[in-house]
């Protein structure tokens, strides 16, 4: 059995690729690496939220799943669009690494605690963006654009006094003696599928039920299929807001999720807990339960 794994060309998702291959490798399975740019690599020079449409970072490795180029596609989790193309499927989700956002500096003395100053933070979410505002008025944002190793060049070129990041894409390059703050989840929460690695294949590979078998974490696949269906529910893409986070502890599964308007004005949230084998049911109730907030 012999597996080309699609990926993007950055130094993450190779990083996570790579992952893929030797986990695969370990279990007796021959595989290569496929690079393959997406939009979302090539347009660097706006905000994300203004190149407009969905799968940014996806669609070209969907595309080469379709016409059989690849036999999967590594993708972060968090950039999957809540519905994927018919033929496809996700077939796993590796172990999820810590799922909070991070600041990042040069100078452990910035702080977003320390109100005597105007912070400018980059970051290229508006998701983080409206949390931000929400929390820390005080802070002026700065739009950012590029890979991990990218904005930290410009972080340490003096354009920004921090940068906000994923904690999971920070520890995997290498750059955790820069995080000075680890957000509560609680209040900046991650985006739906943050710090997971997702598995897409098609749903006529041969492959499946190997992959499966040797990537998936369950608890992940539990925690990632409420968030998606919150997500899906609640349609939320580039240009909203959105974040939800679960987490599966016994037999159990907890999950909260909510919607932020643009300029940080008013967070809307939602908490439910319930059976492992209905969080779908309760990512979607969460969403109808925000969706009446924001519109009432």
């Amino acid at each position: 059995m012999h597996v080309r794994i699609g990926t993007r060309g950055s130094k993450l998702a190779l990083w996570q690729a790579r992952l893929v291959q030797r986990k695969l490798e370990e279990a007796g399975l021959q595989s290569e690496i496929v690079e393959i740019e997406t939009v979302g690599d090539q347009v660097q020079s706006v905000p994300l939220h203004e190149v407009g449409g969905v799968g940014l970072f996806t669609k070209a490795l969907d595309k080469a799943l379709m016409e059989r180029a690849v036999d999967i596609a590594v993708h972060s989790a968090k950039d999957i669009p809540s519905v994927i193309e018919d033929e496809l499927e996700i077939i796993a989700f590796l172990e999820r690494e810590d799922p909070r956002d991070v600041l990042l500096a040069t100078s452990e003395e910035v702080s977003l605690e320390n109100l005597s100053r105007s912070w400018v933070v980059g970051t290229s979410s508006l998701r983080r963006s409206a949390l931000l505002k929400n929390y820390f008025r005080h802070v002026e944002v700065k739009d950012i654009r590029g890979n991990v190793d990218t904005r930290v060049d410009k972080l340490e070129s003096g354009a920004y006094d921090a940068i906000m990041l994923a904690y999971a894409g920070v520890k995997r390059m290498g750059f955790e003696s820069l995080i000075v703050q680890k957000f509560n989840i609680h209040s900046i929460t991650s985006a739906v599928g943050q710090g997971a690695i997702a598995i897409m294949a098609s749903k006529k590979s041969k492959y499946t039920d190997a992959i499966q078998s040797i990537l998936n974490h369950r608890e992940t696949e539990l925690a990632l299929r409420c968030e998606r269906s919150f997500l899906r529910t609640i349609e939320g893409g580039c240009k909203v807001p959105v974040f939800g986070y679960a987490h599966v502890q016994g037999g159990a599964i907890y999950f909260h999720g909510g919607m932020a308007r643009e300029d940080g004005s008013e967070v809307f949230r939602e908490k439910v807990e319930g059976a492992v084998e209905n969080g779908i049911k309760l990512g979607n109730k969460v969403a109808q339960v925000i969706l009446n907030q924001v519109n009432s």
